[in-house]
């Protein structure tokens, strides 16, 4: 009887550390570290026999010619030459990298639901993402979208707190945060759009436009954007045309079968922490509606600012005669667990988070313990 609770004994000490006000901020930066650690060494071992993907090995050699833009805007090439300005051009070093990407990002969600979530749907909400692909096998492959999550994420909080408190200061950062959206890739036109749909749909729209806030977060954006802008008229918006060329004049159809793909993709690499919640607070039909849509205008402010960024893509795609992918969806799902866990009604029983808590442990454990074994499955270039 002893050994089974000895061999649980970490996730019982880190269960009990996590609701303490004294030690959870201290608990979740060393898990978070522990995270971006262990599937960095999945990366490194079980990808050496592949090489770099060539979405990396184009950022390093953009990253020896810095500008304003590429054929995607500069930011991603600007973190790549200051990253490798400090650590060694190495395969461990540039997983690293990836993987700073999600682990900022959840750490960010962690800050983010404070204002929504009680500590215990706080944990679980947390330990749900970490369950997303994106999070961890996706965003090995450092490139223009992992870039942006923590961009989305940082951007989200920072619109959040400017909308309700008037802050001049988060006015400022949603505003860098936009733009340096936007430098990360142009997709983030869907973040600025849900948000800006988010705050007119609000019923204290009118207050907020009153304020100097959202003409600060305009100022500030467009000043931090100004040099690319430049940069993109010097050389005829060629970002654009490549954009096209590549993903645009499809027929309707295709277009159309793109944008369902886009939707049913994203539902699927969700699917398992929706599951998860679903199944631990058993939802009534009011709760789900509720979660779905709530009347707290503060929780539906932040659905607002979940949907828009998450569902204007297939309302561009179709308009615009181009195809997308359920991939671009990565930075989409910072309010994933606010949504899911915020309505009154979603009540999570002490042992499933402790349950959810032991397997997002895990995971990443067993992924590095297994990476030498999944190494010779693996493809090899």
């Amino acid at each position: 009887m002893n050994s089974p609770m000895h061999l649980l004994s970490p996730i019982d000490r880190l269960r009990a550390a996590l609701p303490d006000a004294a030690r959870a901020e201290r608990t979740v930066l060393i898990s978070l570290a522990a995270y971006w650690v262990l599937w960095t060494i999945y990366g490194t071992i079980a990808k050496s026999g592949q090489g770099l993907h060539p979405d990396m090995t184009e950022l390093l050699d953009w990253s020896q010619h810095l500008a304003w833009g590429y054929k995607h805007p500069p930011l991603a090439a600007a973190i790549v030459w200051a990253w490798f300005s400090v650590f060694p051009v190495a395969a461990c070093s540039y997983y690293l990298l990836a993987m700073l990407m999600p682990t900022l990002t959840l750490w960010i969600v962690w800050r983010l639901s404070a204002h929504y979530l009680d500590i215990e749907k706080r944990i679980f909400g947390l330990a749900l993402l970490t369950l997303v692909p994106f999070f961890n096998f996706h965003a090995l492959k450092f490139n223009v979208n992992t870039v942006l999550m923590p961009a989305w994420a940082a951007t989200t909080l920072w619109f959040l707190r400017s909308y309700t408190t008037r802050s001049a200061l988060y006015a400022a950062l949603a505003g860098a945060g936009a733009a340096a959206a936007m430098l990360g890739k142009y997709w983030s036109i869907f973040l600025i759009a849900g948000l800006v749909a988010a705050a007119l749909i609000d019923k204290r729209r009118g207050a907020y436009f009153r304020s100097a806030a959202p003409w600060i977060t305009v100022a500030v954006g467009a000043i931090v954007i100004a040099p690319h802008v430049f940069w993109l008229v010097q050389h005829n918006f060629e970002p654009f045309a490549y954009a096209m060329y590549v993903h645009g004049e499809k027929s309707f159809a295709d277009v159309a079968i793109s944008a369902l793909g886009y939707l049913a993709g994203s539902a699927g690499y969700v699917a398992v922490p929706v599951i998860i919640a679903l199944a631990a607070a058993r939802p009534s039909r009011a709760a789900l509606g509720d979660m779905v849509w709530p009347s707290d205008p503060d929780r539906r402010l932040a659905a607002a600012a979940f949907w828009g960024p998450l569902l204007l893509p297939v309302v561009g795609a179709l308009a615009s005669g181009t195809d997308i992918t359920s991939l671009w969806s990565m930075s989409a799902w910072t309010l994933l667990p606010v949504l899911l866990l915020s309505p009154p009604a979603m009540t999570i029983a002490a042992v499933d988070t402790r349950r959810l808590l032991a397997f997002a442990v895990a995971l990443p454990v067993v992924m590095a313990i297994a990476s030498p074994a999944i190494l010779q499955f693996l493809p090899r270039h």
